[in-house]
């Protein structure tokens, strides 16, 4: 049980990341005006949209085997891909970065989501089918860095090596900021959960204790309400 609360985190973070992908190429291939390019960004959306449901898959079957409080915190919410920060509430990417960024920021990605699929390998291991299974998103993410580059190496010819680090500095960062961030959340949710049941208590604790009688002001001198009424 201990291992199954250890791998909710992960399958249920990576499922965001990879649906949240899928919306991010399929956003670029509406956007897109070459038919070519569309198709490339839409098969991209398939792989992803497949990589989603396979580990949403392995979070479901971890929830039938553990409490129904831990698989109620891990149940999936679509505007959860907007608060965790894995979309953003200003756009789709295609529509907030130039094409350049845009295909920067797959390039860097896909390499970084295969680097995460590794550990997440040995976390359920390489011989069975959950690890055959990674194996192959793994092999979908390091062919969608292949096409990201070889785009930057038609398009931008000029582009040196070294900025393609700064790009994967700067995304490795900000996966980083991103785990920090829904890490405060849960605090935060934790600490102020309690709070808001107390407030909630209160005030209807004192709710039951008011006399809405004195709202009935039908055929009502209004001379003769009592100076303590609440109104």
């Amino acid at each position: 049980m201990k291992k199954i609360n250890s791998e909710f985190p992960v399958f249920y973070e990576t499922a965001h990341a990879e649906l949240a992908s899928a919306l991010e190429m399929l956003a670029a291939c509406k956007r897109t005006d070459s038919p070519k390019q569309a198709l490339g960004y839409f098969m991209h959306a398939k792989d992803e949209y497949n990589h989603a449901r396979s580990f949403f898959k392995m979070l479901s079957v971890r929830g039938k085997r553990a409490s129904i409080k831990t698989a109620r915190d891990f149940r999936f919410s679509a505007p959860s891909l907007i608060t965790k920060g894995y979309i953003s509430n200003k756009g789709f990417l295609i529509e907030t970065m130039n094409i350049k960024n845009f295909i920067a920021f797959v390039y860097t990605n896909e390499l970084l989501a295969k680097s995460s699929f590794e550990n997440i390998l040995a976390l359920v291991g390489r011989r069975t089918k959950e690890g055959d299974e990674i194996s192959s998103i793994m092999k979908d993410e390091l062919r969608h860095h292949g096409m990201a580059k070889k785009h930057f190496v038609n398009h931008y010819p000029a582009l040196q090596p070294w900025q393609l680090t700064i790009y994967r500095m700067r995304e490795t960062i900000n996966n980083k900021v991103r785990k920090i961030y829904d890490a405060n959340l849960k605090f935060l949710d934790r600490f102020l959960t309690p709070l808001y049941r107390a407030m909630a208590y209160l005030a209807g604790t004192i709710a039951k204790k008011l006399n809405l009688n004195e709202f009935k002001r039908i055929n009502k001198n209004l001379m003769d309400i009592s100076s303590n009424s609440i109104l």
